[in-house]
């Protein structure tokens, strides 16, 4: 019991590892296809199209990936939701501390949790 426990456990930080530097890269390949802007007269960062799209698929590729190689290792599925959790998580808290539009915040749910479920259906394809 307390092997399989430290197994999910292990596999969940490794998930959330893979995911999170994933999202990174995305985000980092966003701004070098599409930089920021400042725009003085508003006093805003202009945030264009192509970085948001990178974010929205690095949530997909992190979530999945992650979630995949967490359920994979764990050899059960729930730490593999904790890391599509924990990608929803951060969505959340990105999407409120700048003050993005409600869709963003809606892709910030359901583009895990759709992840999450690929994961779990690639996963358990592969272990059959």
């Amino acid at each position: 019991m307390a092997r399989t426990f430290l197994r999910s456990l292990v596999a969940t930080a490794v998930g959330i590892f893979v995911a999170f530097a994933l999202i990174l890269i995305a985000q980092y390949a966003g701004g070098e296809v599409s930089p920021e802007a400042y725009d003085p007269l508003a006093g805003e960062i202009l945030i264009p199209a192509g970085a948001t799209a990178a974010l929205i698929i690095g949530w997909f590729v992190g979530a999945f990936a992650g979630g995949w190689v967490a359920m994979r290792v764990s050899g059960r599925t729930g730490p593999g939701w904790i890391v599509a959790g924990a990608v929803i998580g951060a969505g959340l808290y990105r999407a409120v501390t700048l003050a993005d539009a409600w869709w963003v915040i809606a892709l910030g749910v359901a583009v895990p949790l759709v992840a999450g479920w690929a994961a779990q259906r690639t996963a358990s394809l592969a272990s059959a």
